[in-house]
């Protein structure tokens, strides 16, 4: 991965953190991460590459965000499966 992309997902990563906290469930991170979808689409769709990179980024951070919180937040793992186990 490029050296400048890594150090820029960090940061984001980072400024999310510091802004709203870890995730409260897999679901609340699902939604983020489908509204980031959306914008990605419809900057494809546009043919806005700037905004295509932009996007991706957006996309990427709270994806990479989520893999890490479930490695080292074990109450967002226990909340997760109380809601899997309830929808089954």
């Amino acid at each position: 991965m490029n050296q400048g992309v890594y150090v820029l997902l960090k940061t984001m990563m980072a400024d999310q953190d510091e802004q709203y906290g870890p995730f409260a469930s897999t679901q609340e991170a699902l939604g983020v991460c489908l509204e980031e979808w959306d914008e990605l689409r419809a900057a494809i769709h546009a043919n806005d590459l700037d905004a295509v990179q932009r996007e991706c980024l957006d996309l990427a951070a709270p994806l990479l965000r989520l893999a890490e919180q479930l490695f080292v937040n074990q109450g967002l793992r226990r909340r997760s499966r109380k809601a899997q186990d309830a929808a089954t």
